[in-house]
């Protein structure tokens, strides 16, 4: 009995000196984590802040694009100095201009109105029909910047002019032809509703000497008040913070200034909502940390010396085998009732390492792989110059360049969006590579290509678009802005028992310094490299046929790059587990 005295002893003593710093470190920690959360929240409410404004401007900027190219649109210079025509084609062009300015209004989800203006001529069309020319309006609203008006057309909102000279004239009267556009309250309180969403927060739009843009939810401390606090820090282009109290809660107040329009969007976020719950936190963990002494007396005066230590050895196996420590053993020991216990946990351990090594992180790696190859698909600008070149052979009569490049592009995107089986054979990558050189030269007539593939490899085994993002940099890395024919040739052949592809272009190629670094940035393990498409081909090439697998890049006998992927004809037929995983 003094032996399992003598143990209780040591354990009471050795729990409470492992419960008293574990109390003390938590509350410690409990208020590093309250100025932690504090310190995260105000970067994210201003990171979330500055996104906002960064989508809210560029949303406006869409109609900058949209609408300011009216100024130079044909139909509106006919309108302008044709004086020639009779009324029929002047109505005639009137409409198609109101049709254009309609489509321009349509161009986002904003309640607006965009109008053009004919000073000189003494009148205007406008999006909408309802709006008629008024000189000392014209006069009055006149901004080359974005400026709120509290009288536009159907409410209060942002105007903006554009003139073709860029600056205000003296006499806004005298212009040819201007555009302004109308942005109006209503699409701000819109935007600060969705803003809001799902938050508790309380935004709002704010300049000096205008009415406050607010949410139509609004809650919290009255908006005045914050005004009154922030001071002149929002009659600054800064940004930033404030923490205040109001009826007794503290809010985070922070502030961002939106350069384009040249108003800050002030937020508030009750602080008690979220640092409260860390608090009581702190009541419940000092009445577990009791409970806990409680029961560690209680329990240390039931362990045995051949019980305690082989448990407290599994408590710690686990413990480690759960922090990732997957190579952690028990130590063997004989003439111990544990020792099946420990053989069989041994066991389980290496089970567990081997399958997380060897089988899960290689499918983490693919499905990695996979995405990478799925954003790579996506190229909108490609398929806006596609469609451009179609609507412009349309107009120009050219009925076979138009079939020839939505034969194309249907081949295109039926070939990339294709998800049951990401396995092809190396002729159906290539044909495919064909379409996309098509479509290159039918926007770029000069451009000239060869494909060299021997019959017998036509049906070898390689993943969907490893090809095709190299092609794809010589055109647009290699040949883009030069001045002279393009190039590219294609070539595979088996040497020495490796099969080599080659992807070769005439463009500016590269320096050894450049190439020296790309070959670097190859080896870059993933999880530590953003990844290019060479990076991507590179990966995938030795994921699907081995560590021997390389991607060589060297100058090209056409004057500019040479970039040849080598791999053992041996692994290939492992590239076809891949449309199958």
């Amino acid at each position: 009995m003094r032996i399992k005295f003598n143990i209780f002893r040591k354990m009471l003593v050795l729990l409470l000196i492992l419960l008293t710093p574990v109390v003390a470190l938590y509350y410690y920690s409990t208020s590093k984590s309250i100025n932690v959360i504090q310190e995260e929240l105000i970067k994210a409410s201003l990171n979330r802040m500055e996104l906002f404004v960064a989508q809210m401007d560029a949303s406006i900027e869409k109609f900058d694009l949209a609408s300011a190219p009216m100024l130079v649109d044909t139909n509106v210079l006919e309108y302008l100095y044709n004086h020639d025509t009779s009324d029929y084609s002047l109505m005639k062009t009137r409409l198609l201009i109101q049709e254009k300015l309609s489509l321009a209004s349509a161009s986002g989800n904003w309640r607006n109105d965009v109008t053009v203006y004919f000073p000189h001529r003494g009148n205007s069309i406008s999006s909408s029909p309802s709006y008629e020319y008024d000189p000392v309006e014209f006069e009055s609203r006149f901004s080359l910047g974005w400026s709120y008006s509290e009288d536009l057309e159907i409410g209060p909102g942002f105007t903006r002019t554009y003139v073709t000279t860029g600056y205000k004239p003296a006499h806004p009267e005298d212009l040819d032809v201007a555009v302004r556009i109308n942005l109006y309250k209503w699409s701000f309180e819109n935007l600060l509703d969705t803003y809001k969403s799902g938050h508790s927060n309380n935004p709002f739009f704010y300049k000096a000497g205008h009415d406050i843009i607010a949410s139509r939810s609004v809650k919290g401390p009255k908006m005045d008040g914050i005004i009154k606090e922030l001071g002149d820090r929002v009659n600054s282009r800064d940004s930033g913070f404030l923490i205040h109290s109001f009826d007794g809660r503290p809010y985070l107040i922070t502030y961002y200034y939106s350069n384009l329009l040249e108003w800050h969007l002030i937020d508030s976020v009750p602080l008690g909502q979220i640092i409260g719950p860390i608090r009581q936190q702190r009541v419940l963990f000092g009445a577990s940390s009791v409970i806990l002494l409680l029961t560690g007396i209680a329990a240390a005066s039931a362990l045995y010396w051949n019980v305690h230590r082989p448990i407290f050895q599994l408590v710690r196996a686990v413990q480690r085998i759960k922090g990732g420590d997957y190579a952690y053993r028990l130590p063997k020991k004989s003439n111990n009732e544990f020792a099946f216990l420990m053989q069989n946990f041994n066991e389980m351990a290496t089970q567990i390492q081997d399958l997380i090594e060897n089988v899960l992180q290689s499918r983490i790696l693919a499905r990695d792989a996979t995405l990478k190859q799925l954003q790579a698909q996506i190229h909108p600008h490609f398929l806006y110059n596609c469609l451009g070149f179609i609507i412009n052979m349309t107009k120009m009569g050219k009925d076979r360049a138009v079939m020839d490049m939505a034969y194309h592009l249907a081949d295109y995107y039926r070939y990339t969006t294709r998800m049951d089986n990401q396995g092809v054979s190396l002729g159906e990558e290539l044909a495919f590579v064909r379409i996309h050189l098509e479509i290159i030269r039918l926007r770029n007539e000069t451009l000239t290509y060869s494909i060299g593939l021997p019959e017998e490899l036509a049906e070898l085994r390689i993943p969907r678009l490893l090809i095709q993002p190299i092609v794809e940099n010589a055109i647009v890395h290699g040949l883009e802005n030069v001045e002279y024919p393009g190039r590219v040739e294609i070539s595979v052949c088996i040497k020495e028992g490796w099969l080599h592809l080659k992807v070769e272009d005439n463009g500016k190629g590269l320096s050894r310094e450049q190439m020296d670094r790309l070959h670097k940035e190859l080896d870059i393990p993933a999880g530590e490299y953003a990844g290019c498409g060479l990076w991507n081909v590179y990966q995938r090439l030795q994921g699907n046929f081995g560590p021997d697998a390389e991607v060589t890049l060297t100058p090209s006998r056409l004057g500019g790059l040479s970039v040849r992927l080598l791999w053992s004809p041996g692994m290939i037929d492992e590239a076809k587990g891949e449309g199958h995983e």
